[in-house]
């Protein structure tokens, strides 16, 4: 066997084939299940596709699963604070939840009742708000370099203030804190007690409370109005 083996790598080398060619040629019914080289090129294609296909495939069914995974633990975690809480920070959360469905249903509601003029009205408020939001986007867009830092340089001052509050919150004492809830429980009733005092006053006491404004803003324009030449 060794010797028919060595006679047939002699007439290779004579005829100048490639030892390597000649043997996958001569073997490959034996020790490769590709018939050719052609086929075995098509072969290993379908068989990256496939891999790719079932990588993928892994990869959403891991994907899907994580996200799965994800939302059962929000829920977890949900119900494990609610089964926690106490019954007054539980009313307080129905009493919100009851908030925003009840405003949800008012506004429905407000809206099928409303005549056609007043949704008329209420469309074109809609689309200022929209249109306000557009032009303020094309002014961004069609502004300079120079402009857009001048307008961020005013956005980032606004958000640092918010952010000194914060922390200016978080870094005083209790006494203090105690002081600025006042000083702002204060200002709250102060409009809500003049709203009470609106709603209980008689028309007599409103039209007098009306009279009174008008007369002040007529002042106030005459005092700062110039002069007429």
């Amino acid at each position: 066997m060794e010797g028919i083996f060595m006679q047939f790598i002699r007439k290779i080398a004579i005829m100048g084939l490639p030892l390597a060619t000649a043997l996958v040629s001569a073997t490959a019914a034996y020790a490769d299940p590709c018939l050719s080289l052609t086929s075995c090129a098509q072969q290993q294609v379908q068989q990256g596709v496939e891999n790719t296909r079932n990588a993928v495939k892994t990869d959403t069914n891991q994907f899907s699963s994580n996200l799965k995974n994800a939302r059962q633990s929000a829920q977890d975690q949900a119900k494990a604070r609610w089964n926690n809480a106490s019954d007054a920070t539980r009313q307080k959360w129905e009493a919100q939840r009851n908030k925003v469905t009840n405003a949800e249903q008012n506004a429905k509601d407000k809206w099928n009742n409303a005549s056609e003029e007043t949704r008329k009205k209420w469309e074109a408020q809609g689309n200022k708000v929209t249109n306000a939001e557009q032009n303020a986007k094309d002014k961004w867009n069609n502004a300079n370099e120079e402009t857009r830092k001048k307008w961020e340089a005013q956005r980032d001052k606004v958000t640092n203030a918010e952010q000194n509050a914060k922390d200016k919150w978080n870094n005083a004492s209790d006494e203090t804190r105690k002081k600025w809830e006042a000083q702002r429980d204060s200002v709250t009733n102060a409009g809500k007690n003049a709203q009470n005092k609106w709603n209980n006053a008689g028309q007599n006491a409103k039209n007098a409370w009306k009279s009174q404004k008008d007369r002040i803003n007529s002042d106030w324009k005459d005092a700062t109005s110039l002069p007429k030449l």
